[in-house]
């Protein structure tokens, strides 16, 4: 009788609490771009025409247009009515642009800034304003991980002459990549030319009595991108350093990402019908969930939170797509996260631990400003600030992120996870310093990160290894985020909360219609993250329910235990322009998560490890999807049905044509078709045909499709079999 009532108890919070509050995720950027832009706008000048400022580019004569880029077409100009700029984030977005020195990236103690600029779009910080042959203006490629594929590239280095409010820009070189150096160099034959308006587009022309004059409004008076000296995320007004940026290193297409083109290689057949974004994928993880929920319970355990939470969880994961080129070796329109799916594997003694897995490029999605952080985190080790390159590029991340769903419980004191596996910041501090720091929510708290964002982003403690929490030293952009030494993007703090620009992580337009905040993240102990509360929504459940020193609370409503993104006022420790000095500044510190975690991490297997390296690694690549001994997959509960069978293609890899066969052992209606890694059905080999009693071969000519790994799939009455191929040109 005692086990029929925990049955019970685990099988009730689920039906009965899935809809105490509303589950959903942010809006993506993407679609921010197509929301109504609500705050008017007067254009007014910058004071000086300055290197790293944001600005729209009006008529001088009229101010009543302004340089755009196209909305589809990335590399067109054009003139934008001033009335239209502000009809949505999109034509906001697509009128500002960046003056940054061609010197900016270079060591400012040896090389200072030469006054020759390019001109970049914020949406698109890689390219920068161009010349044609023909003398049309133009954007182009000016550095990403894919100009070399690019028929025009480069950029115009450009100097300005008058004032901000009349000022005539002039190309005085002109710059391409040359393929022989891999690099963009300075192209031969250039004659300086002048920017003018022709009509609805731009052009350079040879007289500078034909040249346009330019009004530089300040973009910042339209959306809220600049960190002031002595705010939130700059509070001991740290200066803008002078070291050079560091190299970007050797790193490979999107397409060629390990979690995209071997992912499938590592994870069992029986998980691979989640993969991607189709409504097949949702289905089958759904299907997952029911599976997991019934183990669980079949071993007195439950979830931590409703199926139908971690549904729209995963659903808003795989919404968030690149719309802006910030990324060195991002591409527009590809996921962040390409994969979400839910493991079902238990131990050897047969315990479940059920994993919900993110596949994540750790990329966000719009503009990330890294050029404006005045601090970044230095990119060598065991050199001083001054002597080490800093980190004003991002790359893509590689990422196979776990988040448990079993309910391992919380703790009861700071103290009672055990960090010793993995390490914390004040122990690797005292280790360090020699010190003996007191622990506290603060630092008693991963070396890394300590969750995951929605769209893929890792989450780090607000404090960095200094124990200074990462906005004292003015190291994260406007929205929270930077890179650390090895160039892969997360957050430390909550750029919502401090620019409300419409344009983060959440915003408040996500609020609107819903009774709670958005689920914003997960901590890797299993703990939901979400929004703060804003005055404006007091209504929203939970409100009025205090935080705990870990950033969280719990309505008593059934859903449990959750962080909050939140703010509240810390002192600083010491001024890093000023070290020994003791001076401190109380400032107000947006946390997104505090750094401790407050769910129970003691016996997670598998606990914090997140990358690919993780499938090498027998005891754990389970809980990540792999195979393991005991692991009965789909394709093998339908061979026992003995009515079909798929065989392995021949040849293996293949370039472009290989053979499939398989076998009917009764009649069926049969259906034969390729998917790519993303779900995308990229070939129908046959196409609901009822076929007989037999052994049936289909060659697939692969010839227009890239290389990489693709699954077949044979769907007979009500079995469906899957198998990988390998195309190799």
């Amino acid at each position: 009788m005692k086990k029929i009532t925990l049955l019970l108890f685990c099988l009730i919070p689920s039906a009965l609490y899935s809809q105490i509050f509303d589950y959903y995720g942010p809006q993506p950027f993407g679609e921010i771009l197509d929301n109504d832009f609500a705050i008017s706008w007067t254009p007014a000048t910058i004071s000086d025409i300055e290197n790293r400022k944001y600005v729209v580019l009006l008529d001088a004569e009229t101010k009543t247009t302004a340089i755009g880029i196209g909305e589809s077409d990335l590399t067109s100009l054009k003139m934008i009515q001033l009335e239209n700029i502000t009809d949505t984030y999109g034509s906001v977005m697509r009128s500002i642009f960046q003056i940054v020195d061609i010197n900016t990236h270079l060591d400012q103690q040896e090389i200072p800034l030469l006054g020759e600029f390019t001109i970049n779009p914020m949406l698109h910080s890689y390219y920068g304003i161009n010349s044609s042959s023909e003398n049309n203006a133009l954007l182009t490629d000016g550095g990403t991980r894919y100009v070399s594929e690019q028929s025009s590239t480069g950029f115009v280095l450009v100097v300005f002459t008058g004032s901000s409010e009349s000022a005539v820009i002039k190309a005085v070189s002109q710059w391409e990549y040359s393929a022989e150096l891999d690099s963009v160099v300075e192209a031969d034959g250039w004659t300086e030319k002048w920017l003018k308006i022709d009509g609805e587009t731009l052009s350079w022309t040879g007289s500078e009595g034909d040249a346009t004059a330019f009004y530089f409004a300040d973009a910042t008076d339209l959306i809220e991108l600049t960190i002031e000296d002595g705010s939130d995320f700059n509070p001991l007004n740290v200066s803008y350093q002078p070291n050079a940026t560091a190299a970007l290193p050797e790193v490979h297409e999107i397409d060629d990402s390990p979690i995209l083109s071997k992912i499938a290689l590592e994870v069992a057949d029986i998980y691979e019908a989640q993969f991607g974004t189709s409504e097949d994928a949702a289905a089958a993880a759904s299907d997952m969930l029911d599976a997991i929920e019934t183990r669980l319970s079949g071993n007195d355990y439950s979830l931590r939170y409703p199926k139908e939470f971690y549904l729209a969880l995963r659903e808003n994961m795989l919404s968030h797509t690149f719309a802006s080129s910030d990324v060195y070796n991002a591409k527009l329109g590809y996921n962040t996260v390409p994969h979400v799916f839910f493991t079902n594997a238990a131990d050897d003694d047969g315990v479940p631990h059920p994993f919900m897995v993110v596949a994540s490029h750790a990329a966000s999605t719009r503009p990330n400003l890294l050029v404006d952080v005045n601090r970044p985190p230095g990119s060598l080790q065991g050199v001083g600030y001054t002597e080490t390159p800093v980190t004003r590029h991002g790359k893509l991340g590689e990422f196979i992120l776990k988040v448990p769903l079993r309910d391992y419980g919380l703790i009861n004191s700071l103290l009672d996870n055990d960090l010793s596996p993995y390490g914390d910041l004040a122990s690797d501090f005292d280790m360090m310093q020699g010190s003996t720091t007191v622990k506290n929510e603060y630092n008693y708290a991963g070396t890394a990160s300590v969750g995951t964002a929605v769209d893929g982003v890792t989450i780090y403690p607000a404090q960095n290894n200094n124990l200074r929490f990462a906005v004292e030293d003015a190291e994260v952009t406007h929205s929270g985020i930077h890179v650390g030494g090895g160039l892969e993007l997360h957050y430390h703090a909550d750029g919502h909360a401090f620019s409300g620009n419409g344009i983060n992580l959440y915003n408040i337009s996500d609020f609107e219609g819903h009774d709670h905040p958005p689920v914003i993240g997960m901590g890797h102990d299993g703990i939901a993250l979400f929004g703060k509360y804003e005055a404006s929504h007091s209504e929203m459940v939970g409100f009025d329910i205090e935080l705990d020193s870990f950033g969280g609370h719990d309505h008593e409503d059934g859903f449990g235990y959750h962080y909050h993104a939140h703010t509240q006022t810390v002192e600083s420790s010491t001024d890093p322009n000023a070290p020994g000095s003791g001076s401190s500044t109380m400032f107000e510190e947006h946390f997104l998560m505090v750094g401790a975690w407050k769910g129970n991490i003691n016996n997670i297997p598998g606990f914090d490890e997140g990358k690919m390296s993780q499938y090498a690694n027998d005891e754990i690549a389970r809980y990540a999807g792999a195979s393991y001994e005991g692991l009965v997959s789909s394709e093998d509960e339908s061979l026992n049905a003995n009515k079909f069978s798929l065989h392995q293609n021949y040849p293996n890899p293949f370039n472009p044509a290989t053979t499939i066969t398989y076998e009917l052992s009764e009649q069926g209606n049969v259906e034969l078709k390729v998917f790519d890694l993303l779900g995308r059905e990229v070939a129908i080999l046959i196409n609901n045909q009822v076929q007989s009693v037999g052994i049936y071969s289909v060659n697939f000519d692969a010839s227009a499709l890239s290389s990489g790994i693709y699954t077949y799939q044979l769907k007979a009455n009500d079995v469906i079999l899957k198998k990988k191929m390998t195309l190799i040109k």
